[in-house]
């Protein structure tokens, strides 16, 4: 049921153009500051990124840096501009498309996420080298308070119908489907085309949705393994070079008496992960039994990993948070170990699996019995 409580669109265009503000001192200005023996590091955002790339993991950097630094200035720009359209009253034809394009690079956005990292990485780093917050650190800080703060006041449905059409221009008298991404109901025989609204295409069931979600899953699968096998980071300390699995991480987070952010990694890293892979299997499962028990439960297990699975990040975020900062020639270095490339891609196949299902395709059956 809709719920307009503390949402507010003027709100929401005063936060994302804050946002739009602090992305500039957020990118350019320090992060953190470390003292190593009277040699001075301070790191930016994209300074970890950089690093990565310089360790033979391009890919993985360019990802990095897609999620950290271009897609929230894009997400920002583009939601920008569709409330300064809407708060100018003006209504052109391509900005049910553009907040679409915002709407679908939020989840990809990841400075919320990486908020946990920084703060993960700092505690990381504080107990062993004088370390200060720089002021492109807070501002990341704010950014990211911000980012879910948008995420909480932005409310779409009024956003859509301002955009138009809406549903009272909809005739009742005739079958319809509704847009797996607006909600706009559109007639039958307009199956394939392009919404009305949005301008996504309009299908009962998404195409080969199933098959698609099955071949990410078992690409999921496959690096699993991998991730939790191989160590996620090397710290080389005075000549001893020691890597750190996924697991053994935690367990340094608990002997440092931080439970709470070795509670944090381990869902985020562990559970969330295999939750997922575990859900997407029983739903094609399901689906191929054609079952129609728990239909519900499905539906509210889909909406949980699509919306948990981004978190997952955590750990990838709080290697880059340190690496550039844990440097002194042949006595201290930190390097990515080959799990990282790894959990990122179970990360990134789950999250675009969950993405390219559809979730009602787990009713058809329960609709061709009842003739729904």
């Amino acid at each position: 049921m809709e719920r307009t409580a503390g949402r507010s669109l003027n709100a929401a265009l005063a936060i994302t153009l804050s946002a739009l503000f602090l992305l500039i001192p957020a990118n350019f200005l320090p992060l953190l500051k470390v003292n190593i023996f009277g040699v001075h590091h301070q790191s930016i955002l994209a300074s970890g990124i950089w690093g990565v790339a310089e360790q033979s993991w391009p890919l993985v950097a360019i990802i990095l840096g897609a999620e950290l630094l271009a897609l929230p200035l894009l997400r920002f720009t583009t939601l920008g501009i569709v409330l300064l359209e809407l708060y100018a009253g003006r209504n052109p034809h391509w900005l049910g498309k553009m907040f679409r394009w915002s709407e679908q690079i939020d989840q990809w956005a990841m400075l919320d996420v990486f908020l946990i990292g920084f703060g993960i990485g700092y505690e990381r780093v504080a107990p062993f080298l004088p370390i200060e917050v720089g002021i492109g650190g807070w501002c990341v800080v704010i950014l990211a308070f911000l980012t879910m703060v948008t995420r909480a006041t932005l409310e779409r449905r009024e956003i859509w119908r301002r955009i138009g059409p809406t549903y009272e221009s909809i005739s009742p008298d005739i079958e319809h489907i509704g847009c797996a991404f607006c909600g706009l109901p559109a007639p039958t025989h307009h199956e394939g085309k392009d919404c009305l609204r949005c301008g996504t295409k309009v299908w009962r069931y998404k195409l080969n949705a199933t098959m698609r979600t099955l071949a990410l899953t078992l690409a999921g699968f496959f690096c699993y393994p991998f991730a939790y096998i191989y160590p996620m980071e090397y710290n080389y300390q005075l000549g001893r070079l020691q890597g750190y699995t996924i697991m053994t991480g935690v367990m340094k987070l608990v002997d440092a008496h931080f439970l709470l952010f070795a509670i944090i990694i381990f869902c985020a890293s562990i559970v969330i992960p295999f939750l997922k892979l575990f859900m997407l299997s029983w739903f094609f499962i399901s689906i191929h039994n054609r079952s129609t028990k728990l239909l519900r439960l499905k539906t509210h297990a889909y909406r949980i990993i699509k919306a948990i699975g981004r978190w997952s990040h955590v750990d990838v975020f709080t290697v880059t948070v340190f690496l550039p900062l844990m440097h002194l020639s042949g006595l201290l270095a930190v390097y990515v170990g080959y799990a990282l490339p790894a959990f990122l891609a179970v990360v990134i196949l789950t999250m675009i699996a969950t993405d390219v299902f559809d979730p009602r395709v787990l009713w058809a059956e329960y609709e061709r019995i009842h003739h729904v």
